[in-house]
């Protein structure tokens, strides 16, 4: 989705707001306290409500946006934005576009999105054959730098393991030292 399709299907706060409802209605949503499937929709709260045990929970609870206080538009702009461009996205420019006057809620949201973006990249399996390679790199040090005592990063050697599947797609993941 372009820019320019992104702004008309989502130009307000609202429509944000109405199309994170349908997919939490899509996905289902499931009490925290009882496990339960069914729920009431409360319009004033904007919140839903356990058929079973009455617990309410709001639109946003148990979610990437648990917590925040931010408005639906920042995290669908910041999810188009992420997942959109090839290059990364900085959390100061992300509060830059935005207009938010704060960094440290832009940060935390960015933070969420990536750590989810991560965990859901290991969920998947690379189909057909794969070709695996290891390979270990370590921190160079500059001229400047080397009477300087080491910081804790340059003291170990990382070991990244790659794969690549002959369909062409591709995973890494660096391990612990």
């Amino acid at each position: 989705m372009n820019l320019f399709h992104f702004e008309s299907e989502y130009p307000d706060e609202l429509s944000c707001r109405k199309k994170f409802k349908e997919f939490r209605d899509g996905q289902g949503v499931i009490c925290p306290s009882c496990g339960h499937t069914e729920h009431y929709r409360k319009q004033d709260k904007e919140s839903y409500e356990c058929k079973r045990c009455r617990k309410r929970q709001s639109l946003r609870a148990n979610t990437v946006m648990h917590g925040s206080q931010l408005p639906f538009r920042y995290w669908f702009v910041a999810i188009h934005l992420l997942t959109g461009t090839g290059k990364s996205f900085s959390a100061l420019e992300l509060q830059r576009q935005l207009g938010h006057k704060y960094y440290e809620p832009v940060w935390g949201m960015v933070h969420k999105l990536r750590m989810l973006m991560g965990n859901r990249d290991e969920t998947y399996t690379l189909p057909g054959t794969l070709e695996l390679d290891e390979s270990s790199f370590s921190t160079v040090v500059v001229e400047e730098e080397k009477d300087k005592p080491l910081k804790r990063e340059r003291l170990f050697d990382r070991l990244m393991v790659a794969a690549v599947s002959h369909k062409n797609q591709f995973r890494y993941k660096i391990l612990k030292s």
